[in-house]
């Protein structure tokens, strides 16, 4: 919960000149909200209603920011910092990826993910407006951020400069959904490795040397 200065604010937002920056520790405060709300009770149950009960601010605090549920909700998931992958940039395009795979692993063993994540699913095949930010603002700069580290092995010699990025970003991930998301089994550390390995199998090529 906020403090009653933040709440105090929120309340003589509409007497501020226009203009002015916005509050940041609201801005937290209602992400913040949001995350725990989706993850205490599931996307179904959260309404806006609810986060500015649990941020202490008003209804058009939050409408101010983000013009719908899905934008919110969205919003607090891009702002999680656990769920952010890490830019990995080792030297070498296998430790590099085992290095993200590790990440994935940690972020998909979490109970708190496991349940946002299975509780997203159902709705995104029902809500247009979620499933588009969720996949344009979400998953699209996090399948960027693998690509950043594809591309690095390519230039490196270590990668097939003709192979599909999706296609590999797929391979990596899709293994790891499946296990924690649909079995509901903890994965393993080992299976960064393994996922990592067979990737490179596949598209990998030995890196050129360096000019003597």
């Amino acid at each position: 919960m906020v403090d009653q200065a933040v709440q105090a604010s929120d309340e003589a937002a509409g007497r501020r000149a226009p203009g002015r920056p916005r509050d940041v520790r609201r801005d937290e405060a209602i992400l913040r909200a949001t995350f725990e709300i989706l993850l205490d009770e599931g996307y179904q149950a959260l309404t806006i209603e609810s986060v500015a009960a649990r941020a202490g601010v008003g209804r058009p605090t939050i409408y101010r920011r983000w013009p719908s549920k899905p934008a919110l909700v969205v919003a607090a998931l891009v702002e999680s910092a656990r769920l952010a992958i890490p830019d990995a940039d080792t030297g070498s395009l296998r430790s590099d990826l085992i290095a993200v795979q590790r990440h994935q692993i940690e972020l998909m063993n979490a109970p708190m993910t496991r349940r946002v994540t299975a509780g997203l699913i159902a709705d995104l095949a029902v809500d247009l407006e979620l499933a588009e930010r969720y996949i344009t603002e979400y998953l699209v700069p996090r399948r960027d951020a693998v690509f950043k580290v594809l591309e690095r092995g390519i230039e490196r010699g270590e990668l097939d400069r003709k192979a599909d990025l999706a296609f590999i970003y797929e391979l990596l991930i899709g293994p790891l959904f499946m296990r924690a998301v649909v079995w509901g089994q903890r994965i393993s550390r080992s299976a960064a490795e393994a996922t990592t390995d067979v990737v490179l199998a596949a598209y990998g090529k030995r890196p050129r040397r360096a000019a003597k």
